[in-house]
């Protein structure tokens, strides 16, 4: 796959979300944003990467040439917002994008023991909208996850599936145990 081809692949899967927002999956999003955080915090330990937040342009630092052409990104900005995807999910796009050339330009070597750190944010999109940032916080409806100490996660285990079935068992678990019964989408 060219990088064009994997760009244009990342933004046919944002721009299928369905971005609104329903709750019933917060669980599994916000296990999905810690692995998120997990990914980000060794790739930025291992490409000496000095943003203080979580949500940064990890391609730049890796290779700061990297580029995406632009009508695309632009194409599928406006597509997000034409969607209610939220400014957040706007700012965050162009990383993705990015990353997504970078990992199929030829001749890119990435460490073995690194994985693909957007992959997790995708696929926390793909569960049913986005998120939002708020006094140091993702909101992902009805759970928040702190973005202080994320660095730190660099040490925690990982995920150990993304397989539907065992994000669904997240939610169904979750929504148990905070409210007693499974919650049917809001």
């Amino acid at each position: 796959m060219t990088p064009e081809e994997s760009v244009r692949a990342t933004a046919t899967r944002l721009a299928a979300v369905d971005w609104g927002r329903h709750g019933d999956r917060a669980w599994s999003k916000a296990a999905l944003l810690k692995e998120y955080f997990r990914r980000l915090a060794c790739w930025a330990a291992a490409y000496d990467c000095d943003s203080p937040v979580p949500f940064f342009d990890l391609a730049r630092c890796v290779s700061p040439d990297v580029s995406v052409d632009q009508e695309v990104l632009d194409d599928l900005l406006r597509a997000l917002e034409a969607k209610g995807a939220g400014r957040n999910i706007a700012q965050v796009t162009p990383f993705i994008l990015r990353w997504a050339a970078l990992r199929a330009t030829p001749g890119t070597e990435f460490p073995a023991h690194l994985e693909d750190p957007f992959e997790p944010l995708v696929l926390l999109c793909e569960r049913g909208g986005g998120f939002h940032t708020e006094h140091g916080a993702v909101d992902l409806e009805l759970k928040s996850v702190r973005m202080a100490g994320w660095r730190r996660r660099a040490e925690d285990p990982p995920m150990p599936s993304f397989a539907p079935e065992d994000l669904d068992e997240i939610d169904r678990a979750g929504s148990i145990a905070q409210f007693g019964y499974v919650i049917d989408s809001l």
